[in-house]
């Protein structure tokens, strides 16, 4: 990763650090995309299953909210997943989620966890409440809870394994 990072930024060598910066990290730049998506409601005869995503036509706007943010996540995924995959990768499996149980019922989230699972992440994520469903599936959760006591913050990490009450 390393090495794709100091390439990008010297993509950039004459801006400045600012800006070179914003470009190395600006992940929509990393790879080409072209998406196509399916779903049980585009089944009309002359299209087909897929359907591409694009700035004109946009075949998400017919989903779910938990469908379409499944939809655009599972190409960032991807991407971070052929980058850690690389033969000279070594380090962390690393991702970042934010609210990773938001717009999912719980098939989805199932689904996502078991995905991040088998591609071996290692997961940092953010969520109101750990559902006891999150628990079970993950195994293991890392928790800093903010405690709000007047004007004072206090953090309280606490780790669960799986069973038991967390310590």
């Amino acid at each position: 990763m390393y090495t794709v990072l100091r390439q990008r930024m010297n993509e950039k060598a004459g801006d400045s650090w600012k800006d070179r910066v914003a470009h190395t990290f600006d992940y929509r730049s990393w790879h080409d995309w072209k998406i196509f998506v399916t779903h049980s409601s585009f089944s009309d005869q002359d299209r087909g299953r897929f359907r591409e995503v694009t700035a004109r036509s946009n075949p998400l706007e017919t989903l779910s909210t938990g469908e379409r943010r499944l939809a655009t996540m599972l190409p960032l995924l991807a991407a971070a997943w052929s980058m850690y995959s690389g033969a000279d990768y070594r380090g962390p499996r690393w991702v970042s989620i934010d609210e990773i149980d938001a717009a999912f019922d719980e098939p989805n989230l199932r689904q996502v966890l078991a995905l991040l699972r088998s591609w071996g992440f290692d997961v940092l994520a953010t969520a109101p409440f750990i559902t006891p469903m999150i628990k079970k599936e993950t195994g293991r959760v890392v928790v800093h809870q903010v405690v709000t006591a007047g004007k004072r913050r206090v953090t309280v990490p606490w780790l669960w394994e799986g069973q038991g009450e967390p310590e």
